[in-house]
């Protein structure tokens, strides 16, 4: 039986290998390269994420009104925003499962990410 504590890990790391996607792809987008290191797949993602954060931030419109705490506050709305995402697809497939007699497997969550320059902060839907 898998605890339920283990499907909300298993969602939130889902949710950020798909941020680390999007991430990759943005960053190749404006000639920035994503770095790896030996911290692992977790630090990488933030770190990255704070440069690409930095980056949107001096470029666009959020640059006038926000300095580099402005990131980290970037970051912790993205972490939050997942973990949300990460709690209701856990509940969510619960449901299914149980109701509809769908395998877990056969449910697949693919969420989008919106910039807003005005705020500086990433959109989950």
């Amino acid at each position: 039986m898998v605890k339920l504590e283990e499907v909300f890990l298993s969602y939130l790391d889902q949710f950020m290998q798909q941020w680390k996607v999007y991430l990759k792809q943005q960053l190749s987008l404006y000639e920035l390269r994503y770095v790896a290191s030996d911290a692992g797949d977790r630090v990488d993602i933030k770190t990255n994420s704070l440069v690409y954060f930095r980056w949107l931030r001096t470029t666009s419109r959020a640059g006038d009104n926000f300095d580099d705490s402005r990131d980290d506050v970037a970051w912790v709305m993205l972490e939050k925003q997942l973990k949300i995402f990460a709690k209701k697809a856990e509940n969510g497939t619960f449901d299914l499962v149980s109701k509809l007699h769908l395998e877990e497997s056969q449910i697949h969550i693919v969420l989008n990410f919106s910039y807003d320059d005005e705020q500086h902060i990433v959109y989950v839907s």
